[in-house]
């Protein structure tokens, strides 16, 4: 990995251990409270029916069924249902850990759904932009289609700030614990990708010296 790749894993490591100090010195607790007050301003059961599927689509089963899926495809097992799946998993293992380290107690407010454990940072913000930061990173790679490119990474996107914004919305996680999340998941990807990728460039330069 070079240097300029580097910097893509951590600058968003060095965001998410700043985001860190202000959540323990309770130094975005305004910024926290502002933006649940943003998010369940215009509340209704409709917006509140929807943001439960929303924040469905980025559970566990959703995104193990999706991995599973793209397995059974032959084509893509190597080439993007391994590196993604070792994406996914290491974002489970690590957010459980810095969930224990930061102990964070979820918020104390109206909770539209039942969640258990600590808050920071959001396993759904944080898994979610993993699998969909690599998916971004896999349609650029493989699709040839500029528009399509484009659109497709578009979905994955809004589906990532969607996913995050409904844990604030839901009531079981502060703005703070989402923006860890996603800083976090994506720096993962970025890393996993890019040594990923680099393997796959030295398996093909010894092909090609071997021809």
């Amino acid at each position: 990995m070079n240097k300029r790749r580097k910097w893509f894993v951590i600058m968003p490591i060095i965001l998410f251990a700043m985001l860190a100090v202000c959540v323990r010195a309770n130094i975005s607790s305004p910024f926290e409270g502002w933006a649940y007050g943003e998010a369940v301003e215009d509340m209704t059961p409709s917006l509140t029916m929807a943001m439960k599927v929303i924040t469905y689509l980025g559970d566990s089963i959703v995104i193990i069924s999706f991995c599973l899926i793209l397995f059974i495809i032959p084509k893509l097992k190597k080439t993007i249902a391994l590196p993604m799946s070792i994406a996914v998993i290491s974002s489970t293992a690590l957010n459980i850990l810095l969930k224990q380290v930061f102990a964070r107690a979820r918020p104390d407010i109206l909770r539209l759904i039942n969640e258990t454990g600590y808050s920071f940072p959001s396993g759904h913000a944080m898994i979610n932009a993993s699998l969909y930061t690599m998916l971004i990173l896999m349609i650029w790679k493989y699709v040839k289609n500029t528009p399509l490119k484009v659109s497709l990474s578009a979905i994955c996107a809004v589906l990532t700030i969607l996913i995050g914004c409904s844990r604030v919305y839901l009531g079981v996680h502060y703005a703070g614990d989402v923006l860890g999340g996603w800083l976090f998941g994506f720096a993962i990807s970025i890393c996993i990708y890019y040594l990923w990728d680099d393997k796959f460039l030295k398996k093909n330069r010894k092909a090609d010296l071997s021809d």
